[in-house]
């Protein structure tokens, strides 16, 4: 309830403490998470919920877990560890509401290096069959390798195997980094290059 009395002070919002999206209560303007009130499989679950018109902002997470539902969400766009000061969630807030991203440095350096080396990786990566491409569109839809074996009528191995082979041939760390590289270019049906 202090958060709650605080920022209605402080900032002059209405502040409403709902349970779920699913609420009746009017779109709200931003959406505040406490991860240390959620695990992560509760903060991915109500991320997949939202339509991502409504900005999100992470509240006491860590920065690992942060990294990981930021690049995995377009929704989320303020992150403040447990130590922001009050001051600094006012000012993120204030930010977000004026349509803004509330970043942490570190996070903000980290994205922005990840994206660098993604681009200068573009100009000479090698073809991707469209078997790979099939296995890349279903993994970054979030399907493990054994839904998209079952899908694919293969064996989990095999799409194992492919997956370590095609993230090795485009220069990608893991699977959403693969895929967001690849966003919009794996619906081609000619081999598609990085």
């Amino acid at each position: 309830m202090f958060f709650k009395h605080f920022i209605n002070e402080q900032i002059r919002l209405e502040v409403s403490l709902e349970r779920s999206v699913q609420s009746r209560a009017p779109a709200p303007d931003l959406y505040l998470l406490d991860a240390d009130s959620n695990d992560s499989t509760q903060l991915a679950q109500f991320l997949e919920q939202l339509d991502g018109e409504v900005p999100v902002a992470l509240l006491n997470i860590a920065p690992e877990e942060a990294e990981q539902l930021v690049e995995q969400y377009p929704a989320v766009r303020g992150v403040f560890y447990a130590h922001a000061t009050p001051e600094h969630l006012l000012e993120g807030i204030q930010v977000l509401l004026d349509g803004g991203d509330w970043l942490p440095r570190l996070l903000t350096e980290r994205l922005l290096s990840q994206w660098r080396r993604m681009r200068q990786r573009v100009g000479n990566r090698p073809s991707l069959t469209l078997r790979e491409r099939e296995i890349l569109k279903l993994a970054g839809q979030g399907l493990s390798n054994a839904e998209i074996a079952e899908q694919l009528n293969l064996s989990p191995h095999t799409i194992k195997s492919h997956i370590h082979n095609l993230l090795r041939k485009i220069g990608a760390a893991n699977r959403a980094e693969a895929a967001l590289l690849l966003r919009g270019r794996l619906e081609q049906p000619e081999p598609c290059r990085a």
